[in-house]
């Protein structure tokens, strides 16, 4: 029985070979759908790392952020002298900038204290627009790293009555 020509391979060749190039061929497909995948993943992997260490250092600056409010905070509600109503300080390479303001209530013996500090940051703009991939390569946009202001703001009062006012001594 003679094999048709169109089932045949070319003529000097053998018929497995179109077979072998055919499996050569689905080969480098796999390959190259393997390679895709492995850096699809390494890119997430790269991003969620750079995500938790933008949180990391949030978290840090905000703690070391409310220790200055607090300590300012309870400066002024305990009434000592020489409080601050304005300074700057660097704590590991982040400069915070404190404002104090006081004010009295009309009306009541109350005055209510205010203390607000900013830093600079430098987290990404999660979900900001322009944010994102480039091209899909991972690639981030300028936009993403640009310098933004942290803020905490503390509110309190006091009584503007000095505790020694009114107050009898037993005798």
């Amino acid at each position: 029985m003679k094999v048709p020509a169109s089932k045949r391979g070319a003529p000097g060749l053998p018929s497995h070979t179109n077979s072998v190039r055919k499996a050569q061929g689905m080969a480098l497909i796999e390959a190259l759908v393997a390679s895709w995948v492995l850096a699809l993943s390494v890119t997430a992997a790269t991003r969620l790392t750079l995500h938790t260490l933008y949180t990391a250092s949030d978290t840090r600056q905000r703690t070391v952020a409310l220790a200055l409010a607090l300590d300012a905070m309870d400066c002024h509600q305990s009434g000592r002298a020489g409080c601050a109503l304005q300074a700057s300080t660097t704590v590991q390479g982040t400069t915070y900038h404190l404002q104090s303001q006081m004010q009295m209530r009309p009306g009541l013996a109350l005055e209510d204290l205010q203390v607000r500090v900013q830093w600079p940051t430098v987290s990404p703009a999660w979900g900001a627009v322009g944010v994102g991939f480039v091209a899909g390569l991972g690639v981030s946009s300028p936009k993403e790293t640009e310098p933004r202001m942290g803020e905490l703001v503390l509110h309190s009062s006091r009584d503007a009555v000095p505790g020694w006012h009114g107050v009898s001594s037993p005798s």
